[in-house]
């Protein structure tokens, strides 16, 4: 590429900003084509097919929803099935196989979350597997697997009913429970003697009641101890929970027969090859200009009618031209600095070492905006200069964990003034955190499952927010460095802030 600049400069990073900006607002409508387009099926997807996976674990980011939201479309299905079989795997024929949605806290299908976890309080697991067993009929209702005239009148008027009267909804299902089990076993029966299955998903429960952990964890026991129990009752009525890993960890596994459909769970997990692999399918399929400029790097890839173009590279390497040509080869004017193509995904790796789609897509974003404004890389051969996408990281960690303060975990907000007073660089000894985490928390109203200092600290490192180092000190990662007000010495230049870039 010329040192002049690049052709379309301006087009191209307005481009790699806004499809970057695409699917980060979860709760917004979405269209089949476009976001079949964006989607990236990688290994992990392909199990959630099997009738046997019935929990598939995530963390925050991991793209929980996008698959959840690829199966619901029937191309979606297809894809994922014809890929899955591509790969090898054996899978139950698509064409017997109904797909419903059983619970999301998006729309307006479902109760509010209020209105549930004001169900739960003072209840048990046990009180709260009434209420799934309400839901589970209303979806087969709905799906026309189930006819109104099967159930009693009183359940079918609470379940129809505009509004959502969850006390008396129990009631009507306490005393019909024999009835409505019967018919379930009937369907179940009518499903094997078809050879079919009916798959029930369940997402966004990590949304249900974040403020109280204790009413959030009878709620997801309820639903977790319903289909282990009925699980070994229906084989053709199979669940798919979508879980955040911790809650699946510390909420989910009580209960008799949990073991079962625990064991053979799907995770999403990414590798690094799947993580660029997210940004440059978007990238090649934004359009003709985008397409034209990635041709140099050359990045192996087919083409499917409802998923456009894939990347498939089969080493993470093979990306390397490709992030070249987008921000340079090294974060800084030598190999000093680290390779572009490394620094990425270590700094957006949490305390496991994990990598999440999310945060890369925000940092292309915040990047692309940052260069938008002040135009360094303009006299270079690359797109984006390495100072922009050290600036678009901070972004990045103060949206991450704004973000976890606004839906999961609102917390983290006390934590991180409570980080923010003590003006603490990282690592740093193990009593400075303790020390820091003594929060007085009898006035806060959203509080942390743990709130003694020590366990706290343990829960944040489970969380992947944290680290417990070999030498005793804790150490955040650049994930969340910025955004709990941390500080580390050192780093690539940070480019001057002169006000939003929004």
């Amino acid at each position: 590429m010329s040192k002049k600049g690049l052709p379309n400069r301006a087009l191209l990073l307005q481009q790699l900003r806004d499809v970057c900006r695409q699917g980060q607002a979860e709760n917004e409508p979405i269209e089949e084509s476009p976001f079949l387009r964006n989607f990236l099926p990688i290994q992990s997807h392909y199990r959630v097919l099997d009738p046997d996976v019935r929990i598939i674990i995530g963390d925050k980011g991991a793209g929980k929803t996008q698959l959840f939201r690829a199966l619901e479309f029937d191309r979606g299905r297809e894809a994922l099935a014809n890929l899955a079989a591509s790969k090898g795997q054996v899978l139950h024929p698509l064409a017997k196989t109904a797909w419903l949605v059983g619970f999301q806290t998006s729309g307006t299908e479902f109760p509010p979350g209020s209105v549930i976890s004001a169900l739960a309080r003072g209840k048990s697991p046990v009180d709260l597997q009434r209420f799934w067993l309400a839901l589970l009929v209303r979806v087969l209702l709905q799906g026309k697997i189930l006819r109104s005239d099967e159930i009693p009148k009183p359940v079918g008027e609470a379940l129809t009913s505009k509004t959502w009267q969850l006390g008396k909804l129990d009631q009507h299902i306490r005393s019909g429970q024999s009835s409505l089990f019967a018919v379930l076993d009937a369907i179940d029966g009518d499903l094997q003697k078809d050879d079919r299955y009916v798959f029930v998903t369940y997402d966004e429960l990590d949304r249900v009641s974040p403020g109280d952990w204790n009413a959030l964890k009878t709620i997801l026991q309820g639903l977790v101890q319903f289909w282990a129990a009925y699980g070994r009752r229906w084989r053709r009525l199979r669940p798919k929970l979508f879980l955040r890993r911790d809650l699946y960890q510390r909420a989910a596994l009580f209960g008799p027969d949990i073991a079962k459909i625990a064991a053979n769970r799907a995770e999403l997990l990414w590798d690094i090859r799947e993580f660029y692999g997210v940004v440059f399918k978007r990238l090649l399929n934004a359009g003709q200009e985008f397409f034209d400029y990635l041709r140099a790097a050359r990045i192996p890839e087919t083409t499917h009618e409802a998923l456009g173009r894939i990347p498939t590279p089969r080493r993470e390497d093979d990306y390397g031209p490709a992030v070249d040509l987008l921000i340079g080869e090294y974060m800084g004017a030598d190999p000093r600095k680290g390779l572009t193509l490394r620094w990425i995904p270590n700094r957006l790796k949490d305390g496991h070492g994990r990598i999440y789609p999310r945060p890369l897509l925000r940092l292309m974003e915040e990047a692309a905006e940052i260069e938008i404004r002040d135009g360094k890389a303009s006299q270079t051969s690359a797109l984006i200069h390495h100072t922009a996408l050290r600036g678009g990281l901070d972004k990045v960690s103060d949206f991450r964990v704004s973000e976890l303060a606004q839906e999961e975990f609102p917390w983290i907000e006390d934590v991180r003034k409570a980080l923010e007073r003590q003006s603490l660089l990282v690592p740093m000894q193990h009593k400075e955190a303790l020390k820091a985490l003594q929060i007085d928390w009898s006035m806060v109203r959203s509080r942390p499952p743990y709130t003694d200092p020590k366990d706290l600290l343990d829960y944040l490192v489970e969380l992947g927010i944290a680290t417990s180092r070999r030498d005793g000190r804790v150490d955040v990662g650049d994930l969340y460095l910025r955004g709990l007000h941390l500080k580390r010495k050192g780093g690539v230049a940070r480019p001057k802030q002169t006000g939003s870039t929004r």
